[in-house]
């Protein structure tokens, strides 16, 4: 029972709930388990989490107690895991005659042969660490290029890595730009404009090129004829995986946004849709609405930039439009990430049909207060920046039920409580530094997933 209680809480520290994963490693009294080596290194592994997103203050004592249960983790075996982050946590805490103690040990350890690592990739992922917290900047180079190569799709193993290795450059003051070259693929948002025509070969030959250039191992919008289908097509060409965000269900969709444009573009939806690792249905609407398009996008720029942050990756959007089209308002562009202009010249005779207006609503909780609802996202933010609110909840909708007043109770951690729509349009416009999934709340016109988000200002 124990080891599976365990595993539910490393789950949710790798799925990113690092303030639920601590409050249910407590709650089951593993924090006080000083015997036990998969509860000690669980133990250091949320504490360093929770140093990382602590402020600057109380930060080197959460490292330390990290290291602690590391350290404490290793006397009960030979296993050079614990040892490195233990070694680490002492760099990181402000110890670094110890951390330089520790990290000859774990070279020790391995090149004896006594502990090869859990598997290759982490063997030798584990002596760069140990390099790295050496001083031995090229070895630890050369030792993670030689783990990549035997793990070169192990995208979350090479995450974790990255973050420590960033990590440690940091604390040795060193560039850390050379970590790019082992990242993953990018994680793309795409979209633009309907008006291309399904034989244009000049704006396909354009995007293929945007879109080769960018490299993504993850590609995430819709499916409207034009622009997102090229974009689509393009990603699935290179290898990327396909994640389809749609405003309304597929039969609806492909009725308003691909079909009047012409029986080749439906073909080729259809084919994608078959294709797709995953299909999000986004609104609550029965139709597609342009306010249905506007929370479609918003969900699918989050969902990109959840997936980069997730695997250390960066995100990028791809934008098709004509080029005097201004770009006032696309939240990426505010956000201050990446994003990469296509050139198009719209077609008049494949302009489609004016979709209904619909209404997206940005719904806003604070503690002592009634519910506000907001045109604008921005305005639904500030509303909660400038309070004084202990608690606050957001929500974003396009029906007529309103739920944020059932969120506000979950806020925590000096975190909002949101709706997974509403976190996700935070992390896309750059307005949280990271959500949390904490659960699911069960309301009549169907469930909503809960999250947690660190308000943060935008960078651009």
């Amino acid at each position: 029972m124990q080891a599976d209680a365990l595993k539910m809480i490393l789950a949710l520290a790798r799925a990113g709930a690092t303030s639920r994963a601590w409050d249910q490693f407590v709650a089951a009294g593993f924090d006080r388990d000083e015997a036990d080596f998969q509860a000690l290194t669980l133990k250091g592994r949320l504490l360093k989490d929770r140093a990382r997103q602590a402020s600057a203050n109380t930060r080197p004592t959460l490292f330390a107690r990290a290291g602690d249960a590391y350290e404490r983790a290793a006397m009960f075996g030979t296993a050079s895991y614990p040892l490195v982050n233990a070694a680490a946590m002492a760099l990181q805490a402000g110890n670094r005659v110890k951390a330089g103690e520790l990290a000859g040990k774990v070279l020790h350890l391995i090149e004896s042969g006594t502990e090869p690592g859990e598997t290759p990739y982490w063997g030798e992922a584990t002596r760069a660490e140990a390099m790295l917290l050496l001083g031995r900047f090229d070895n630890a180079r050369e030792s993670l290029a030689k783990a990549v190569q035997l793990a070169p799709q192990a995208w979350e193993d090479h995450a974790a890595t990255l973050r420590q290795f960033a990590l440690i450059l940091s604390e040795f003051g060193e560039d850390d730009r050379w970590l790019d070259q082992f990242r993953p693929p990018s994680a793309m948002h795409f979209n633009g404009i309907l008006g291309i025509a399904a034989d244009d070969e000049a704006a396909r030959d354009a995007i293929d090129m945007a879109v080769k250039a960018i490299a993504p191992g993850f590609a995430y919008g819709a499916l409207a004829a034009g622009a997102d289908i090229l974009a689509a097509e393009a990603a699935v060409s290179i290898g990327a995986e396909l994640h389809i965000v749609l405003p309304s269900q597929p039969d609806d969709f492909r009725q308003s946004s691909v079909e009047p444009l012409g029986a080749n573009w439906s073909q080729r939806f259809d084919a994608l849709l078959d294709t797709a690792d995953s299909i999000t249905i986004c609104a609550s609407d029965d139709t597609t609405s342009a306010a249905g398009v506007t929370l479609a996008e918003l969900h699918a720029m989050g969902l990109a930039v959840e997936k980069a942050a997730q695997l250390q990756a960066k995100a990028v959007a791809l934008r098709i439009e004509p080029a005097d089209r201004p770009a006032i308002g696309d939240p990426w562009l505010h956000s201050g990430r990446p994003i990469l202009h296509v050139p198009v010249t719209a077609d008049p005779a494949n302009s489609g049909t004016q979709l209904p207006a619909g209404s997206l609503r940005f719904d806003v909780a604070l503690e002592g207060s009634a519910p506000r609802s907001f045109d604008a996202f921005d305005d639904a933010v500030q509303a909660i920046m400038t309070s004084d609110s202990a608690r606050a909840a957001i929500d974003c909708r396009t029906g007529d039920a309103v739920h944020v007043q059932a969120l506000l109770p979950h806020s925590a951690h000096g975190m909002v409580a949101a709706s997974r729509s509403a976190a996700l349009a935070l992390l896309a416009a750059g307005l949280a530094s990271r959500i949390e999934t904490i659960g699911e709340m069960a309301f009549p016109d169907g469930p909503i997933e809960l999250c947690l988000a660190a308000l943060t200002r935008p960078s651009g």
